[in-house]
């Protein structure tokens, strides 16, 4: 049986909330190894492999996150998005506030 009724509105606005930081972390993982490809054909020292791993790593961590909330409901939606907006923080915080 399938359950037809339709989500709270606290938890489709906290899904989407996470799926733009899921979004950000990609396209910021996606910038990072632009800059790294650029950076190597001009002969520049780059931001480090290192660096784009730890971004490409966090990225698809929270995709997978994000992925998971987007296919259940209740408390597991609170606890993916979570771990996407703890994600995106842990990313910025050792890659550029640290």
């Amino acid at each position: 049986m399938v359950d037809s009724r339709r989500e709270p509105l606290l938890a489709r606005v906290w899904r989407g909330v996470s799926g733009a930081f899921a979004v950000g972390l990609v396209l910021l993982a996606l910038a990072m190894i632009g800059v790294q490809v650029y950076a190597r054909t001009h002969e520049l020292p780059g931001p480090g492999l290192d660096v784009v791993a730890g971004h490409i790593g966090t990225a698809v961590a929270a995709v997978v996150a994000q992925i998971v909330a987007d296919r259940r409901k209740g408390w597991v939606v609170a606890v993916c998005g979570l771990v996407v907006v703890l994600l995106v923080a842990l990313t910025l915080w050792i890659y550029w506030w640290a």
